[in-house]
C-alpha cells in the first residue's frame, strides 16, 4: 500500500492496481467532488463493436472515486498498433 505524505501520490494518467485489476487514474483530490485521500480511477469500458463496424460503440464511461490507500503502482503497459 501506499504511504501518504504531503505529495499526491498518484498524478492524474499514472497507471495504478487496485486488488489486481488495472486502472488509470483520472482525478485526484484537487478536482471538484473528490475527497482528501481519495482518486478518481477509470477501469476501462467493457469491449463493444466499433460503429464503423456497424456497432453501437460504448457508452458514458464509468469513474469510480476509492480510497488512495487502496491502490498500489501500476504495472507498465504494453504498447500495440492497430493492424
Amino acid at each position: 500500500m501506499i504511504k501518504m505524505d504531503d505529495e499526491l501520490p498518484f498524478a492524474k494518467g499514472d497507471f495504478v492496481r487496485v486488488d489486481g485489476i488495472n486502472a488509470v487514474v483520472v482525478g485526484n483530490e484537487e478536482d471538484e467532488n473528490i475527497p482528501h485521500d481519495h482518486i478518481a480511477v477509470f477501469f476501462g469500458s467493457e469491449f463493444a463493436k466499433r460503429e464503423s463496424e456497424g456497432g453501437e460503440g460504448n457508452g458514458n464511461p464509468v469513474v469510480w472515486i476509492i480510497p488512495i490507500d487502496v491502490c498500489e503502482d501500476g504495472l507498465e503497459p504494453e504498447y500495440k498498433e492497430e493492424d
